[in-house]
């Protein structure tokens, strides 16, 4: 049946539901004398197959309704709604927004309860019927003077190479908002370990050569060393560790580390010759097998590079670095360790799951099974990964441990 079809019979556009609400509804809005504003609230729609009769539509606070049988009959959005949206511009945010959960008992059935004014604007606060509990519907972020939006914002902006002052500045003059560059260091710390820490619950399915290499990094004007281990198929950045040396200890930290990231073993790790890495990698993933003379033998997945130009190099790991030491050449130097190893989890989770990998097509996080992520990249895993914090800290208070 075409559209021309549907639009004439009045029994179809009744009862049936709209699989594309833009081209009928844009039918109506393209003739100009069909749809009449009665208050900012309240309209008429002319009928398309009826023209005598004109159907009521209204909205309140986000809710539409109208008369026609259609929407009588299923509660659905029908092609006068549509149209009216359309004409109107709300087609963008015709996707209702998810109301939040009780922070309190993690029920739904909560209601506005007012707003709150403050110098980053207006906040929605909730009641939740079921417990009484009031909040803001901030889980995460509830300190927090900017919005959500803000602090995501900065992160993706002092991933891709902004220093802390500059987005002090872009801050003042795009948003008028006036924080100090410590407030976004403090951001930063605090949200990138957040960010690494779900991603890290996700457990990637990479392949079973990785490779392992360490650089220099300049942590309060002194030497430190800092760790990447990376599969080579999917170029997922398993784990990142700084230390201040780099013996046997330090060299073993990133891969027990990426042992709680992955379910996935490694049958080759490629490094350069520093003595370190055949213990360190024997240690975490060494184990026994038979051997040609059917005898039981330990295995070292560890294998020595043996030049740039060699078929199995350690080119990938190295490249990642340059693109590393492009970032860190605008932090110019850490203040602390902690902070130091805090903010390269960030850029391991901006590496992985924000920008898209030339090589692949996608994220390294997407070639290892993560689902994908839509949108405003940094903005959804801030809500994924302080959902999930939120949720941890509320089971450990109804179920502490004996």
């Amino acid at each position: 049946m075409t559209i021309e079809n549907l639009i004439n019979d009045s029994t179809t556009v009744s009862m049936i539901p709209w699989n594309d609400e833009r081209t009928p509804a844009l039918a109506i809005v393209a003739r100009g004398d069909q749809i009449t504003t009665i208050t900012t609230t309240s309209f008429t729609v002319r009928s398309q197959s009826r023209p005598e009769i004109g159907h009521s539509v209204q909205v309140h606070r986000d809710k539409w309704t109208c008369d026609c049988d259609y929407f009588s009959a299923t509660g659905q959005k029908c092609i006068h709604i549509g149209a009216v949206r359309l004409r109107n511009g709300f087609v963008d945010s015709a996707k209702p927004a998810d109301e939040p959960k009780c922070e309190k008992c993690r029920s739904s059935n909560i209601i506005h309860y007012g707003k709150r004014h403050n110098k980053s604007g207006t906040i929605n606060r909730y009641l939740c019927k079921t417990c009484g509990h009031r909040f803001t519907g901030r889980d995460g972020f509830q300190r927090r003077r900017a919005e959500p939006e803000k602090i995501a914002l900065a992160l993706d902006l002092y991933f891709r190479g902004m220093s802390l002052r500059q987005i002090v500045e872009h801050f003042n003059q795009v948003y008028s908002l006036k924080i100090s560059h410590q407030t976004v260091y403090r951001w930063l710390v605090h949200y990138s370990k957040l960010a690494a820490d779900w991603m890290d619950s996700q457990n990637a399915c990479v392949g079973e050569r990785w490779h392992y290499d360490e650089t220099v990094i300049n942590i309060n004007g002194k030497n430190h060393y800092l760790w990447n281990l990376m599969d080579a198929e999917t170029r997922f950045l398993l784990a990142t560790h700084v230390s201040e040396g780099r013996g046997h200890t330090d060299a073993r930290k990133p891969l027990r580390k990426a042992k709680s990231v992955t379910e996935s073993r490694p049958t080759e790790i490629f490094t350069d010759g520093m003595a370190a890495y055949p213990w360190a990698v024997g240690k975490e993933f060494g184990r026994m097998n038979y051997g040609k003379r059917h005898r039981l033998e330990h295995f070292n997945p560890h294998k020595v590079v043996a030049s740039i130009r060699a078929p199995q190099s350690n080119n990938m790991v190295e490249r990642l670095h340059g693109t590393e030491k492009s970032r860190t050449k605008v932090m110019r130097a850490f203040d602390q360790v902690d902070g130091a190893a805090s903010l390269m989890d960030g850029w391991r989770v901006h590496y992985d799951a924000v920008r898209d990998h030339m090589a692949l097509g996608m994220t390294p996080a997407e070639a290892a099974g993560i689902p994908k992520i839509e949108g405003f990249r940094w903005l959804e895993l801030l809500k994924l990964s302080t959902t999930r914090n939120v949720t941890q800290s509320q089971e450990a208070k109804n179920h502490p441990m004996p």
